[in-house]
């Protein structure tokens, strides 16, 4: 067994910190669920908070034992021109599993202000990498690597507009409105640069197309960053309105995204739907609307189907071996 453990652990990419923000991210939505729904939306928010924590533990140790014995291959990723923005989900993961910490188990204490900070510094230096590395392809002579320009980045935006879950409570208010801002300025940056690749270079390729959904998680993460700094109802409405154009659109490629063999990347879907369920769902409490609760209810539901399809899937492919694995 341990034998045929160590092959495995070569392939444990950064994208696995996905499953970690994917059933965070559903925890803290089915917890915006509660005054709604009850009883049985907060102990579903519990499972999956718990979940996510335990995912967070066992993922940390797995790449802990990856960086020990294949070094080179944890390196690869992070040289990668394609892949090294995956990087940013491990910091990311920890704030979200710290937002799930502190939102629903009231863990508001020095050592969940530590965890905050390392993922939030994290966070900020997987963003620095990532632009960095940006900005050295577009200063070669050959100019940009427009292969490079993909949704993928749109995590480094995403981590950072998470800071303030856990953040504001923490007491770490200016530093929580910071790194909001830095990840909502590299939101617009993103997306100019991926309109231009689309337009003069083509869709992504097809076992990309997951990746399509990122977009929706900065203005969804984003605005309920905004809900954490007490910002008004029309600025979260506005993100609301942002993040639903991206869902539409990252749905009209939805068909061929499912026609391709499940991947770890699959779970690109997870997080971007589950905090626009979560936000749908505060702006529905928020605004008392009977039309917008609706919504938000079958948003989580949504987003509830998607997740744990995806949890079924991994769990099949780590069975059948087609999951970490070349």
């Amino acid at each position: 067994m341990a034998r045929s453990a160590h092959p495995r652990l070569k392939f444990l990419a950064p994208g696995w910190f996905a499953v970690v923000v994917g059933w965070g991210g559903l925890a803290l939505a089915w917890h915006q669920a509660t005054a709604l729904l009850g009883e049985p939306a907060a102990m579903i928010s519990q499972v999956l908070g718990w979940a996510a924590i335990g995912a967070l533990g066992l993922l940390a140790l797995l790449t802990g034992l990856r960086l020990q014995r294949h070094a080179s291959d944890w390196v690869a990723d992070v040289r990668h021109p394609v892949r090294h923005p995956v990087l940013a989900l491990a910091p990311m993961a920890m704030l979200v599993a710290a937002g799930f910490a502190v939102q629903v188990l009231g863990a508001n204490n020095v050592w969940m202000a530590n965890f905050w900070m390392l993922g939030a510094l994290a966070q900020l230096a997987a963003t620095v990498w990532v632009f960095h590395r940006l900005r050295q392809s577009a200063a070669t002579d050959k100019g940009p690597n427009w292969a490079g320009i993909t949704p993928a980045l749109f995590l480094a935006a995403a981590g950072n507009v998470v800071a303030p879950y856990a953040g504001v409570a923490l007491g770490f208010q200016i530093w929580s409105v910071a790194q909001w801002t830095i990840g909502a300025l590299f939101f617009v940056v993103v997306q100019v640069l991926f309109m231009v690749r689309v337009t003069a270079f083509g869709m992504l390729p097809r076992k990309l197309l997951p990746m399509l959904f990122i977009a929706v998680a900065p203005p969804a993460a984003g605005g309920l960053g905004l809900a954490q700094l007490g910002a008004p109802v029309e600025a979260l409405e506005g993100a609301w309105g942002i993040a639903l154009f991206f869902v539409i659109l990252s749905f009209l490629s939805f068909k061929p995204m499912m026609q391709e063999a499940f991947t770890i990347g699959h779970w690109a879907l997870s997080f971007p739907l589950a905090a626009f369920a979560g936000l749908s769902m505060h702006l529905a409490l928020m605004t008392q609307n009977g039309a917008m609760q609706t919504f938000a209810i079958l948003a989580l539901a949504l987003a509830s189907v998607i997740i744990g399809w995806l949890t079924l899937a991994t769990a099949r492919g780590l069975r059948d071996g087609s999951l970490l694995a070349p």
